[in-house]
């Protein structure tokens, strides 16, 4: 990015900034995962000396999880080379717990200050840098591209919505991208969005997406039958499960459930927040409605009407016991969430009308016969009882979508080849 756009990018970042600063200092230190995050998001974090490491960085948690199976591709790769694994979410980054095994240092990704960025790029002093989907800021790649520290985009997508985003601060986001070195896209839309910043073609490749390589939970039957008896389901119990769902959501799941049961007394409803710390709104909703709740970590058998997931990780295994799956942040504007966990599962799956995170996937999905999108809670309400009466139809879905799954898996050796020769040609 040129100096001229650098210095106007950051006179209207700290214009923002200090016209919101009354409302931005409370929340930093008086929200609770603002509190823990804001310093060291500053820059203010102590890190372990690495020799020019790798430095991977993801978003928040859908973006992790693309994440764990490029890490494992690269350390597998390059066995010997230091990884360093940055998250900027508090959800994120205990997610990326999961992987510390696979990399040398888990630290948060700085806010898109000079300082921050300066101090954070120092501190790290990275080989490389690579970025998983999302989370493109000036001011961070325009110290690596000054630095000549090569940065590549892997799984690389721009939703509608970012898409709009970058086309307005068109005069900050095209030079961002273009000082990419490369671009994993995931499909050919998504190239196409690139191209349209003027991002060389011969930068960007069409990868696929790395969410169908994700490793899923792979449960035996005795495995299932060991979860189920811990839960206390039995076979006649029905049971629909709703992962990721954001406020606005439960609401809705309920008052469909509570239709159903009266349909299929045995039916229970499992609901997997997206912030596990959400579990006491959701119950006073459970309670509004006389219904009898429990939460995962009780670790008490699933007699009541309602088990509501506080834990991050269980979501995967849970699928595995669903009769039907919903994708949360569907029915609400948050863009939604990777169907393909519960779709791996020959799972049934049903989400609502926005899913602009996961547009092309959600899209096959439907298209295929393997998911329903709906466009209300009567609709929801429609698909469920559809989809609880028709067995037949339901195990079609579910052997579909796992079969789509299977079918589109090898992104990550497409990145990690790719990778590979970019190297080669920067340090042969």
């Amino acid at each position: 990015m040129k100096t001229i756009q650098i210095i106007k990018y950051n006179l209207l970042q700290w214009l923002i900034i200090l016209i919101c600063l009354p409302v931005l200092i409370p929340l930093a230190l008086i929200h609770p995962k603002r509190k823990q995050t804001f310093f060291k998001r500053l820059g203010f974090q102590s890190l372990d000396q690495h020799e020019n490491p790798i430095w991977v960085h993801a978003l928040s948690v859908g973006e992790v999880l693309s994440a764990f199976p490029i890490i494992e591709g690269l350390r597998k790769q390059w066995p010997n080379q230091p990884i360093v694994f940055s998250a900027s979410t508090l959800t994120g980054y205990d997610m990326a717990q999961k992987i510390q095994p696979y990399v040398d240092e888990i630290i948060y990704y700085p806010y898109d200050f000079i300082f921050s960025v300066q101090w954070m790029i120092k501190k790290v002093n990275p080989k490389m840098f690579i970025l998983v989907e999302s989370d493109i800021w000036p001011n961070f790649l325009a110290h690596l591209h000054r630095k000549h520290i090569p940065a590549i985009l892997l799984n690389g997508r721009l939703s509608k919505e970012s898409l709009k985003g970058y086309q307005l601060f068109r005069g900050f986001m095209q030079p961002s991208l273009k000082s990419l070195t490369g671009i994993c896209a995931q499909s050919n839309t998504q190239k196409d969005r690139f191209l349209s910043f003027d991002v060389e073609p011969s930068r960007i490749i069409v990868s696929g997406n790395v969410k169908f390589d994700q490793k899923r939970h792979q449960m035996s039957k005795d495995a299932i039958d060991n979860l189920k008896a811990s839960l206390g389901v039995t076979d006649k119990t029905r049971i629909i499960i709703a992962g990721s769902t954001h406020e606005g959501e439960e609401t809705i799941l309920i008052d469909a459930f509570i239709r159903l049961r009266n349909q299929s007394p045995d039916l229970k409803l499992i609901i997997a927040p997206r912030d596990p710390g959400r579990g006491t709104e959701i119950q006073a909703i459970c309670q509004l409605h006389n219904l009898s709740m429990v939460y995962f970590s009780n670790q008490k058998p699933f007699h009541k009407d309602i088990l509501i997931v506080d834990q991050m990780g269980v979501l995967g295994k849970l699928y595995a016991i669903a009769d039907i799956a919903f994708v949360g942040g569907s029915m609400v504007s948050e863009g939604g969430h990777n169907p393909l966990e519960p779709a791996s599962m020959a799972k049934p799956v049903v989400f609502g009308s926005d899913m602009h995170d996961f547009p092309e996937v959600s899209e096959c999905l439907v298209n295929e016969k393997a998911a329903f999108q709906v466009n209300s809670p009567k609709e929801l309400y429609q698909k469920f009882q559809l989809l609880l009466n028709d067995t037949a139809l339901a195990r079609q879905c579910g052997l579909k979508g796992k079969q789509i799954v299977q079918n589109n898996q090898g992104a990550v050796q497409n990145c990690i080849s790719f990778l590979d020769k970019l190297m080669i040609a920067i340090w042969p």
